[in-house]
């Protein structure tokens, strides 16, 4: 099995979700379900925007979702999800989807600074309320680290951040051998750069998601995440689904396609177990 073969992201991501596929399928997606503001200011920098869909039934208290897209860290852009959006404020929760930095304009940690910077933004626009983080792909590596690597992210994970869910994330479990992501992450996954090698005492529980048919970050990235996170006593949540590619996990977000697996329905249980996230005392 090829464990890791990040070179096919991009490819990979325009048979669903680049931008003629994905026009087509938010296009079917009705909007009923929320009231989007677009384009909000989380930085100065280019690329720092973020939607926001408020829900317009939404669930008491429910964590806002903050959905972080993949793309290789070289290409994808907020408003192609919609379709993902949709999917969660159906069910009445609030969700956000940033924009960040991309190579070759970025590099690392610039991805874990812009997304640090949306959450800690989409916590004040929601006082009171906890979040979930959930990212695909890149958009997954991004989520773990802001939560692994608070000195770069600047966020504080016990303080509003209930959970995570993780889609079929790079994690560090192989390294980094391709171009541009040599470039992209001079030390390889080897280091302080990658979420394996980052696991600490102050993580919210976390869902890890890959398919077992996953060629482009196979799903040994996810299974040896969570032994390690296992072992240094985290609460992790393990799914390895049959029969699903690298882009299924995202696909069957989609209001069209959650009808053909559990995926969607396991990470609406995962979040509504939840406990409310509380900093350790002091």
């Amino acid at each position: 099995m090829k464990s890791l073969r990040l070179s096919a992201l991009p490819g990979l991501a325009m048979l669903l979700v680049g931008c003629s596929a994905a026009g087509v399928l938010n296009g079917i997606t009705p909007s009923s379900s929320f009231d989007r503001d677009k384009n909000i200011a989380y930085g100065d920098k280019d690329r720092q925007t973020m939607d926001i869909y408020r829900a317009s039934n939404a669930k008491a208290n429910a964590p806002v979702i903050v959905f972080v897209y993949g793309g290789g860290w070289t290409r994808g852009e907020k408003g192609m999800y919609k379709f993902v959006a949709e999917g969660f404020t159906k069910e009445g929760y609030d969700v956000a989807v940033p924009d960040y930095r991309l190579y070759p304009n970025s590099v690392y940690p610039d991805m874990i600074t812009d997304t640090g910077k949306a959450v800690n933004a989409v916590a004040d626009a929601f006082p009171g309320r906890s979040l979930v983080l959930m990212g695909h792909s890149a958009g997954g590596y991004n989520i773990l680290m802001t939560v692994m690597a608070p000195d770069l992210s600047e966020v504080v994970a016990c303080d509003r951040i209930a959970g995570l869910v993780s889609l079929a994330a790079p994690t560090g479990a192989y390294p980094m051998t391709d171009a541009p992501y040599t470039t992209i992450f001079p030390d390889r996954f080897q280091g302080q750069d990658a979420p394996m090698n980052r696991v600490n005492s102050d993580l919210p529980p976390i869902m890890l998601i890959n398919g077992k048919d996953d060629t482009t970050v196979g799903y040994g990235n996810a299974v040896k995440l969570s032994k390690r996170l296992d072992a240094a006593g985290h609460k992790t949540t393990l799914s390895i689904y049959d029969d699903m590619n690298h882009i299924d996990p995202v696909r069957v977000l989609s209001r069209h396609f959650d009808g053909g697996s559990t995926l969607k329905a396991d990470i609406l249980s995962f979040i509504e177990g939840l406990p409310a996230p509380q900093c350790p005392a002091e």
